[in-house]
């Protein structure tokens, strides 16, 4: 484990694989309904069973990252989770106001560098 790495890039890895684990759980246990009812509103099919397929894609994959095993595959998972849920909740031509919409174009460029050091991990 971490056995081919730098410091730095185990700190780096270590650090992606907990924003994965944290926001999955937070979203987990107390942003559920709140996650749901974007899902439902943006007109997910069967909202319910994607949001637990992506809690379930969120910590399998931090896991993988975190503990260094099958890391590609963990870092795969995640930047699959990422694209989709970047496309679910950031659609910013949908929002009116544009301090809102400039949030969401923000988050998407935050998402972009997060799939890059995601490939970096692969």
């Amino acid at each position: 484990m971490y056995q081919d790495q730098t410091a730095l890039h185990a700190a780096g890895q270590l650090l992606l694989a907990f924003l994965f684990l944290a926001t999955g759980v937070l979203n987990a246990t107390t942003k559920f309904r709140q996650h749901l009812d974007r899902m439902v509103a943006a007109g997910v099919p069967q909202a319910k069973l994607a949001l637990l397929g992506g809690f379930a894609m969120q910590l399998a994959g931090g896991l993988l990252v975190a503990l260094d095993f099958h890391r590609a595959i963990g870092a795969a998972i995640l930047i699959v989770f990422t694209v989709l849920a970047t496309a679910v909740f950031h659609q910013f031509w949908r929002v009116a106001d544009p301090p809102r919409r400039h949030l969401h174009v923000s988050f998407i460029f935050s998402n972009c560098g997060i799939v890059g050091g995601l490939l970096l991990l692969m």
